[in-house]
């Protein structure tokens, strides 16, 4: 951590030679003042970064963490660094000098960490092989276990554990173990099989005696989710979640659905203007359907498309049910005669749908997530693992809508898409299947 200040600082510094020995050429900006009005921020970059960086968990298990990991708690940190110096700036009425020394730094000072990062990981690695740092680790549990659990291991894990010895617990006493522990000098004891009787006292012994006790579960009374600790009052809470809850992840991934809105209203009023007149023209009724449907945890909200319907569809919706070709809650057709001319061609375009950036403004929907269905159709909905796509908010596309779309005739393969979307949900998932999208809707993949 002093070493990453103190690189910081000097990166500052070397940002600022950068930008007036014109190594890094910027015509366009005139002379700036000299390295010394930059001490104050160098009083808050020195010791504060490290901080910053640690809260974000940078320095925990270095031979381990991927580099677009280390790069994203650097973004973190760096974001609230920029923020205590833009306060101290306007409540210290101290002047930023030079903002083009400021945007080289945030450019330069990554690649300062992620380099102390890859050397320090290589003085690791020798220490480790030498065995001059690190605690001593010892497996306990069926072999079994044992195998999996080093196969789930990388080449940085396996040194930093340093598993020096494994008992079976079924063919070695507990003493022994107890024993062999103590001989073995081991700091950390790692039970790979928790659900066997045979070490049912060795957890609690190995603890009262100042080890660390880990304890491998795949699932705790059934339940498979990530577990956490939170505190009610006094009460220690095990929370399990299998729905993203990183607040960066929630915060960037809501802010694209905002610019996205803004930008796909922008891009398509034109186009809006035009459908609406056409609607107008070839078809009464109001140009905007609205109907109540369920988003994030059932909660009811209005979605908006264009219409692309006859005005009493609602009511013919019952005399149609036996045409239904979908399996399970969800109502579909292929040639719904409910569907104006004009609609038709809405649909298989996707263009009723534009005015959900609407919904996404207001928060209701995003971008990329399950598809939202009618109300009539979520109550009907009986699985506990078909109601899991409500625990996040719906959107105008998913994995469903790039996978098939209508062609998919199951609704347990449309949960299924939704699922594995939940399972694995990043902002790079979110940008792919953007991207996927935009050829499926053009070519009318599964469109109708």
């Amino acid at each position: 951590m002093i070493v990453d200040g103190l690189l910081l600082g000097c990166g500052l510094w070397l940002s600022y030679i950068l930008r007036v020995s014109g190594i890094i050429r910027l015509d366009r900006l005139g002379e700036i003042p000299e390295f010394s009005h930059n001490y104050w921020m160098l009083a808050l970059i020195i010791p504060l970064s490290p901080l910053l960086l640690d809260l974000q968990g940078y320095y925990e298990h270095p031979l381990s963490q991927r580099i677009e990991s280390l790069l994203l708690k650097i973004a973190k940190a760096g974001f609230w660094l920029i923020l205590v110096i833009s306060i101290a700036s306007i409540f210290g009425r101290l002047e930023v000098p030079s903002r083009s020394v400021l945007i080289l730094f945030l450019v330069l000072a990554p690649l300062l960490l992620i380099l102390r990062q890859l050397i320090t990981r290589k003085l690791l690695i020798r220490s480790y092989i030498k065995g001059t740092i690190g605690e001593r680790s010892v497996l306990v549990g069926l072999p079994a276990d044992a195998d999996d659990f080093l196969k789930g291991l990388t080449s940085g894990e396996n040194l930093e554990l340093q598993i020096t010895q494994r008992y079976n617990p079924h063919e070695v006493d507990p003493g022994q173990i107890i024993k062999g522990i103590r001989q073995h000098a081991a700091g950390r004891v790692i039970f790979v099989s928790p659900e066997t009787d045979a070490n049912r006292d060795l957890p609690i012994t190995c603890e009262s005696e100042g080890l660390d006790v880990w304890i491998v579960s795949r699932s705790i009374n059934g339940i498979h989710g990530t577990p956490t600790f939170e505190l009610a009052g006094k009460n220690r809470v095990m929370v399990f979640r299998k729905s993203p809850a990183d607040f960066w992840q929630r915060l960037i991934k809501r802010t694209m659905d905002v610019c996205g809105a803004v930008l796909g209203l922008i891009i398509f009023s034109p186009l809006c203007l035009a459908i609406a007149i056409i609607i107008k023209l070839t078809s009464t009724g109001p140009v905007i359907f609205s109907q109540v449907r369920s988003g994030k945890r059932g909660k009811r909200f209005r979605i908006l498309k264009f219409r692309s319907m006859v005005v009493n569809a609602p009511e013919l919706h019952g005399d149609l049910s036996h045409q239904n070709e979908m399996e399970g809650p969800v109502f579909k057709i292929t040639r719904d005669p409910r569907v104006t001319p004009f609609g038709a061609f809405l649909r298989r375009t996707s263009l009723d749908e534009i005015p959900q950036f609407v919904n996404v403004l207001r928060g209701e929907m995003s971008i990329v997530g399950p598809r939202p269905l009618p109300d009539y159709e979520t109550e009907r909905i009986e699985k506990s693992t078909h109601r899991r796509r409500l625990s996040v908010r719906p959107g105008l596309t998913c994995l469903w809508q790039i996978r098939g779309r209508n062609s998919i005739k199951s609704f347990d393969d449309w949960v299924q898409l939704d699922i594995e979307y939940i399972d694995n949900a990043s902002l790079l998932l979110d940008l792919w299947i953007i991207l996927q999208t935009i050829p499926t809707v053009l070519f009318r993949r599964g469109a109708r």
